[in-house]
């Protein structure tokens, strides 16, 4: 009697087993599902509104900088035809109104790393901009430097000749 007791009871703790892994098993798997299947919808659609956004924001830099484009290119022929001798400082001063306009543009959207573009070409710009008027000064310089040497030249040929004339 005490082995059909033992046997019952391995018996029923055998189904009692089976029925709390099925259950653990099927809540499991339901949760798994819903998981997988109700958070992965709503990440889908925010992964679609990000990709939007960032079209968006791809097709705005697009026309900023097409834009830009056009600027950039009187810019480069402002530097290029400046001529530091003549006294026109309102193209002075419209260079350089562009070129902090460009490094507006760039501080206006620091956070996306496609504007410091514009940055480095305003930096470049006005490091070539500095670098034309500098150039022009020292060619000045060298210009009036040789004048007076050729001054002293001949004013040191007409001293020599004046002693080779008191001399005879």
């Amino acid at each position: 009697m005490e082995h059909k007791n033992k046997n019952t009871k391995n018996q029923r703790e055998k189904t009692f087993g089976f029925i709390y892994v099925s259950l653990i098993f099927l809540t499991t798997t339901f949760a798994c599902c819903f998981c997988l299947f109700y958070y992965s919808d709503a990440k889908a659609s925010t992964r679609k509104e990000f990709v939007i956004a960032k079209m968006d924001r791809v097709r705005q830099f697009q026309h900023i900088q097409s834009d830009q484009m056009v600027i950039v290119d009187s810019i480069y022929n402002k530097i290029k035809d400046f001529n530091p001798g003549i006294n026109a400082s309102y193209e002075e001063n419209d260079i350089k109104y562009y070129l902090n306009d460009f490094k507006s543009l760039y501080d206006d959207n620091s956070h996306d790393a496609r504007y410091k573009i514009f940055y480095q070409v305003s930096g470049f710009y006005n490091l070539w901009f500095a670098d034309k008027k500098e150039l022009w000064s020292k060619q000045q310089n060298i210009a009036s430097f040789r004048k007076n040497l050729e001054e002293c030249e001949i004013g040191l040929q007409k001293k020599m000749d004046e002693l080779k004339n008191t001399k005879k």
